[in-house]
């Protein structure tokens, strides 16, 4: 489950590399997100930059949207599965619902597939 003021872990080629948690968007009354929720977050730290002709995407303390793609809190699935995470991370979107990155190198849940974030797991470097 994730706070505001939580830090996040980016998962995607975007640019940031560690974000904070400023709110959970589109959660009538609830104060923490889940796996597929949408967050507004603030970028912390930057990857370093391999050569002069990467541009880059954003600068630090920008505000982006972002969904939430892995947690360490376990949740159960229909069939009784539970699946947890190492670490708490987050794929960055733009306001449109658009993934800022072009891949993703981390392991995400097929239950991202069933909430609408399908382009997000065809970039995915596997699914469980």
């Amino acid at each position: 489950m994730i706070q505001s003021q939580t830090l996040l872990k980016v998962v995607d080629n975007s640019g940031a590399k560690l974000v904070r948690c400023i709110k959970v968007k589109n959660k009538s009354g609830k104060s923490y997100a889940n796996v597929g929720d949408v967050v507004l977050v603030s970028v912390r730290s930057l990857r370093p930059r391999y050569g002069r002709r990467v541009r880059q995407k954003m600068n630090k303390s920008e505000v982006h949207h972002g969904v939430i793609v892995q947690t360490r809190k376990v949740y159960r699935t229909r069939g009784g599965l539970g699946y947890s995470f190492g670490c708490n991370s987050v794929a960055l979107i733009s306001s449109q619902k658009k993934p800022l990155g072009t891949r993703i190198s981390a392991t995400l849940p097929s239950r991202l597939r069933g909430l609408k974030w399908g382009k997000l797991a065809a970039m995915a470097k596997k699914i469980i």
